[in-house]
């Protein structure tokens, strides 16, 4: 239960201020919050997993070059698909464009490019090294830990829509992901 209880504190603190949460506050007010709920579980669940069964290996599989490289790419495509439906107006709990899975795919996909190496990840990769024994309660702690820090940006992303339109909240979020995109791929190439 410590594993887990440390784990949990320790990346909920990490996120805190972290890219995610701001991710997912404007994902939310985009996509809708059970949407980006679902799809922040999903990636954060195999992003923990990764680092507490594989911890290095990523950086065996792929150059820190070339990681930047994806997570720009995809970041920059997924701001671009949310500036072409930055006009429309349908509500955003409502039916959206493509299948809700698909959206949900593509979400946590770019949410788990975007945290592989990240603060959190490395965390949850040293509690599990010094906690080889509980690794399964430091994976569920660090899971728990990372989607409650972010669940709270999402209750923020609910609150930012009732005040600002839809399509400003589309145009925002379009382009922060293409600014955090462009800065991914800045990286890799410097």
């Amino acid at each position: 239960m410590t594993a887990f209880v440390t784990a949990f504190g320790l990346v909920f603190v990490a996120e805190l201020g972290d890219k995610s949460m701001l991710l997912a506050m404007l994902l939310a007010s985009r996509y809708g919050a059970w949407r980006v709920l679902l799809a922040l579980t999903l990636e954060t669940a195999a992003v923990m997993a990764l680092a507490v069964l594989l911890g290095g290996a990523v950086d065996l599989l792929l150059t820190q070059q070339q990681l930047a490289l994806l997570s720009g790419a995809l970041f920059i495509g997924f701001g671009l698909w949310t500036l072409r439906g930055a006009g429309d107006e349908q509500p955003v709990d409502g039916p959206a464009r493509g299948s809700g899975l698909l959206i949900v795919a593509m979400l946590a996909a770019t949410l788990f490019v975007s945290e592989l190496g990240d603060k959190t990840q490395v965390a949850t990769l040293s509690l599990s090294g010094v906690n080889p024994a509980a690794r399964f309660a430091v994976w569920g702690g660090a899971t728990v830990g990372m989607v409650a820090a972010d669940a709270l940006a999402i209750g923020v992303g609910q609150r930012l829509m009732r005040r600002v339109s839809p399509r400003t909240l589309g145009r925002v979020a379009g382009a922060v992901f293409i600014a955090f995109g462009a800065g991914a791929i800045g990286f890799a190439l410097r």
